[in-house]
């Protein structure tokens, strides 16, 4: 290589290197007001105490989280309460989320990054848009929540949809053109009001009857039992296979709920099968069940009544000690039933989707909860 051709290759060389520096700088500067957010809270200032109202909306679900009275219920389920654990930690996440990249978006890209926004045009790539309001209606904060990002690793595969979801693309407030990165999937804020629900209904304690009617009145089965310690006894004579007999107990004992159903129409409950429960602390449960599903559930009504007893009647032997000691316990033991009785109460207002399996132990009739007889041998010794 001559003297002149070094010259012009370190010469080419050179401006290579002021054009790399001239693009890096271009980006850097393009790229400065994304990149400044990296660290920062995605919801800057939010205060949980201020949020009145969660709202989420997809392409096809819309959810309405409002707080009435210190108590979150559900719009789109005639004001069901809602899994206020849930809603806890959804805004504990909004509160504490920070952002870990951020970068320029184009219109063309916002499908892709599931950034579209939702509505009745939205077609694919729609994201979910989350809105936060104060008690005013106020705005507080909105959030397009796009895209999970997902890790892979060895055990899960190789396609992308096995991975674990470790963050979102978000495209906060109103910005168009550029969109942060979380490090939370966010899982939980999605537009599906059954998801939200709070999914106890009855909790019988003691139960000391059950007794089951059809729709024409007829009794299907009765169950009964002086004490919690004794074996269940069959109306009209004749013991429970003792199996069969806890299998229709324990739906009672804690009842789930599928879905709230704001419309009650073609229920089935206009001619129901009823169920009553009676404790023996003189609550009464009554229970109409509806019609089937095509999804398997039932439809159901509660209603609960009953007046618990304001005093213990004492034992003979007691002390005075032993006496004060059983008066207090009763009197915590009542506080407490009286505060379920109350919430339980509440559950009338509502028409309710329950699994079959929940539901069908109650629908037996008498004939079914007989212990099996055992086949005959048919040969002779």
């Amino acid at each position: 290589m001559t003297r002149k051709q070094f010259l012009i290759l370190v010469a080419a060389l050179a401006a290579l290197a002021a054009a790399g520096a001239w693009i890096m700088q271009s980006q850097r500067t393009a790229w400065g007001p994304g990149d400044s957010r990296i660290g920062q809270r995605l919801v800057a200032g939010l205060k949980l105490e201020e949020v009145a109202e969660v709202a989420l909306r997809d392409a096809s679900a819309t959810l309405t989280l409002v707080r009435r009275d210190g108590t979150w219920v559900i719009k789109e389920r005639a004001d069901f309460s809602a899994d206020a654990e849930r809603v806890r930690e959804l805004l504990l996440k909004l509160v504490e989320l920070k952002i870990v990249q951020a970068e320029p978006v184009a219109q063309a890209q916002r499908a892709r990054l599931e950034l579209a926004e939702p509505g009745a045009a939205a077609g694919t790539g729609a994201g979910t848009l989350l809105e936060l309001k104060d008690g005013t209606g106020k705005t507080m904060a909105r959030l397009l929540l796009g895209k999970k990002v997902t890790a892979r690793t060895a055990a899960e595969g190789p396609s992308p949809e096995q991975g674990v979801p470790t963050g979102r693309y978000v495209m906060p407030g109103t910005e168009t053109g550029s969109v942060a990165l979380v490090s939370d999937p966010l899982g939980a804020a999605e537009a599906k009001p059954d998801a939200w629900l709070s999914k106890d209904l009855i909790r019988a304690e003691r139960v000391r009857t059950i007794t089951a009617s059809g729709p024409d009145g007829r009794q299907r089965f009765s169950l009964s039992r002086e004490t919690e310690s004794y074996d269940w006894k069959l109306a009209g004579g004749g013991k429970p296979d003792l199996q069969k007999a806890q299998d229709a107990l324990n739906p009672l004992q804690g009842m789930s709920l599928s879905d709230v159903v704001p419309d009650s129409a073609a229920t089935g409950l206009d001619r129901p099968i009823v169920i009553r429960a009676q404790t023996l602390d003189g609550v009464t449960y009554t229970l109409r069940v509806g019609s089937k599903t095509a999804e398997d559930r039932y439809f159901i009504s509660i209603s609960v009544n009953g007046e618990l007893a304001a005093a213990r009647t004492a034992g003979k032997s007691e002390t005075a000690e032993e006496k004060e000691k059983q008066d207090k316990a009763f009197a915590e033991n009542r506080a407490r039933l009286l505060e379920k009785l109350e919430r339980e109460k509440k559950l009338e207002r509502w028409t309710y989707l329950v699994a079959r399996t929940a539901v069908e132990p109650l629908l037996r009739e008498r004939a079914q909860l007989l212990p099996q007889k055992k086949a005959k041998d048919s040969k002779k010794p």
